[in-house]
């Protein structure tokens, strides 16, 4: 068998079961309601086991569009979901989440619309599209590992990640399978220096989910490393290619950071004058979270067992920091060609810290991808500690299908 036939086999291994356990789950459960979710959704056959928290945002967009013009301030609560008072400027729930998602649900779900209601359409698109999307993700995680390691590291790395805890949303309607999916293409094509493949998906993914913009820093590195080259270059014509090629990559760079802007500025018009309409939609509507540490103070995060399943899997995703501090000559050296890597995992961890909800903290973490490269590296040198390390992150991966199956707050 073709390691990318292994790669996918893992991957479909890792479907199976969270597919098994959220069916267990459903059937032996109890799940709670919240009030943006609709419980016929949640009961609708197969499908509706994968339509969780956010799904019914994307689910509203995808019916509905974005709301238009400044909404009714009578119908908003007087504070925020974190208990801050409501800021004067309002901009609707919905402006929080980007468009490629829910634009990808809408003309899939016409295909079903001639035996299914819209709305069990629409559900079924979301699940199509991001399971497919999982498995491309799969792939190009795969190759772009392969690229930069070697084909044992890639397979290994697409087993953690494909069994990462945060991986139960990639068949969850929700859009980190398809954001995945366009980023690792777009970094897959960057290493083989394909660069207009890699700033059309890499346009895509920044379209995909608020923080998408950020996958514009390995581009930014490739052209930093890239001048570095020119500076010591050896010849007047490789020097002009150098030149060349570092401006493309940071053009490049700009326009796969660009939809932040685009959105914004478009939601500036749509919305009523609110900008950036991103963020006034969370501000206004969840409020501003404090630091990650100290929501492990407040009440809404006082479960041990919540607690110690969160800080252990934040110790996984903080494994490749501990890393790079301790051999940081290598990654520097021989490594460099994963720098870009390294920098947008910085990014997202800083993220993870500072403004991220801690029951979301997981699935944030999904794009740090040295958490599986170094997890791989692990095992390869220490069989054992490594499928001890598998394990835990399995029987996590278990829990967290179990969570969200039951619509728990602890995993959203």
């Amino acid at each position: 068998m073709k390691d990318t036939h292994k790669a996918l086999t893992i991957a479909l291994a890792s479907r199976i079961l969270i597919i098994i356990v959220m069916l267990v789950s459903s059937f032996l459960f109890m799940y709670a309601t919240t009030e943006h979710m609709n419980v016929n959704e949640m009961k609708t056959p197969i499908i509706g086991i994968f339509m969780r928290w956010d799904s019914a945002y994307y689910l509203q967009i995808a019916q509905n569009g974005y709301p238009l013009g400044y909404p009714n301030v009578k119908t908003f609560p007087s504070s925020t979901g974190s208990g801050s008072p409501m800021p004067l400027v309002i901009a609707n729930h919905l402006w929080a989440f980007y468009p490629l998602y829910p634009a990808a649900m809408k003309p899939l779900a016409l295909v079903f619309t001639s035996f299914l209601t819209i709305t069990s359409a629409l559900m079924l698109s979301g699940v199509i599209i991001s399971n497919i999307s999982f498995f491309v993700s799969a792939y190009f995680f795969y190759k772009l590992t392969q690229k930069l390691f070697n084909s044992r590291i890639a397979l290994i790395s697409t087993a953690f990640y494909s069994f990462w805890v945060g991986a139960v949303f990639f068949s969850a309607i929700y859009t980190e399978a398809l954001f995945m999916a366009l980023a690792l293409g777009a970094f897959y094509y960057l290493a083989e220096n394909k660069l207009s493949k890699a700033v059309f998906l890499g346009f895509l993914a920044s379209f995909s989910r608020s923080d998408g913009f950020l996958i514009a820093i390995p581009f930014l590195i490739c052209a930093l490393q890239s001048m570095r080259i020119f500076k010591f270059g050896s010849t007047s014509l490789e020097t002009a290619k150098d030149k060349f090629q570092s401006v493309k990559l940071l053009i490049s760079s700009a326009i796969v950071a660009s939809p932040v802007f685009l959105y914004n500025i478009a939601g500036y018009f749509l919305a009523g004058g609110v900008f950036p309409v991103q963020i006034i939609a969370i501000d206004s509507n969840w409020g501003i979270y404090p630091l990650l540490a100290k929501q492990f103070t407040v009440p809404y995060c006082s479960v041990p067992s919540v607690q110690a399943f969160i800080i252990l899997g934040l110790i996984f995703a903080l494994m490749p920091a501990a890393y790079f501090v301790l051999s940081i000559e290598n990654v520097f050296t021989v490594e460099s060609k994963t720098l870009g890597y390294w920098a947008f995992y910085a990014s997202m961890a800083y993220v993870l810290f500072t403004s991220a909800i801690v029951y979301s903290v997981l699935r944030y973490a999904i794009p740090m991808l040295p958490i599986y490269w170094i997890s791989a590296k692990i095992y390869a040198k220490k069989r054992i500690v490594g499928l001890i390390l598998f394990a835990i992150m399995t029987v996590m991966l278990i829990i967290g299908a179990y969570l969200l199956e039951i619509n728990s707050p602890y995993l959203m």
